[in-house]
């Protein structure tokens, strides 16, 4: 997905709030949203990937800053409130009479787990308020029962957000009880406030998944010329390719690689529109 005009504002509020994450020093941070900017106006009249732009974007940032992971306390927050509703959350699942649809749908409302979107409000502290809710209002776009299928084969599942990795195992676990092999990819360095390698043996995935790799350089979502090898040749050779998020989708959308069910809550207006769902919705769409 190709930036939209809004993009630029949620970029910069984002690159505003990890300086003053780190420092109140005012010329650094002066010169840090500089650097945002400047990214911004040199890729922004060539309509590239949103997601490729914010990799871009942040990392000159935290050069900036001199540090390499602003959003370390609120991802530590994130996965510690995510650890403390799990049990409820998984009781949840396991009474439900389809579990893969329950623990899949489980998922896409741990996407609410992203901080610094503008007018998305993480749902942390009535996070199972805001869970009941969601389930309540079920799926915008449900291909889980085609997803499903796909499932049987070699699953590639692209992690996004802190907190969201703790309740995708729950997902991940039953697609592990189907599947012939399941690959799970996280950032390759911290960014923003996605899922490392330590986050994800936090959450447990390394006693689910069969492997975990990384998208290489950390970036937000996929560039797939930074992919180290074994990673892509996971990605070229699977199944279906489960891609949580936004950044995700706005990364893969248009990509080589298919299928891909991307599973994600549309918290922004460009994302909702180019999927053709409304800003709140739930989706489970499979792109072949």
């Amino acid at each position: 997905m190709r930036i939209s005009p809004k993009c630029p504002a949620c970029l910069l509020n984002r690159a505003y709030m990890e300086c003053k994450m780190v420092t109140d020093d005012y010329e650094t941070i002066f010169k840090a949203v500089g650097e945002a900017l400047r990214i911004l106006a040199e890729r922004y009249p060539k309509r590239e990937i949103n997601a490729h732009i914010a990799t871009y974007m942040h990392r000159r940032v935290y050069e900036v800053l001199g540090v390499e992971d602003p959003y370390k306390k609120l991802k530590e927050k994130a996965n510690e409130v995510a650890m403390r509703f799990l049990p409820i959350v998984r009781d949840f699942v396991e009474r439900q009479d389809d579990r893969f649809r329950a623990s899949a749908i489980a998922s896409i409302i741990a996407n609410t787990f992203d901080y610094g979107v503008m007018d998305h409000r993480v749902a942390d502290d009535d996070f199972m308020e805001y869970f009941k809710k969601q389930y309540a209002k079920g799926l915008a776009v449900d291909h889980l029962d085609e997803i499903r299928d796909l499932c049987r084969g070699k699953v590639v599942y692209l992690t996004d957000n802190c907190g969201e990795i703790v309740i995708d195992t729950l997902f991940m676990k039953e697609i592990k009880g189907i599947c012939e092999r399941l690959t799970v990819v996280v950032r390759g360095k911290p960014i923003i406030s996605d899922a490392t390698l330590e986050d994800a043996i936090k959450a447990g995935v390394d006693k689910i998944a069969d492997e975990i790799l990384t998208n290489g350089l950390g970036a937000v979502g996929i560039i797939e010329e930074e992919l180290p090898a074994e990673t892509l040749e996971r990605l070229e050779s699977s199944d279906v390719i489960i891609a949580k998020g936004m950044a995700n989708y706005e990364s893969l959308s248009e990509s080589r690689f298919k299928p891909i069910a991307f599973l994600l809550t549309a918290k922004c207006e460009p994302i909702a529109e180019d999927i053709g769902v409304k800003v709140g919705d739930m989706v489970a769409m499979l792109v072949r």
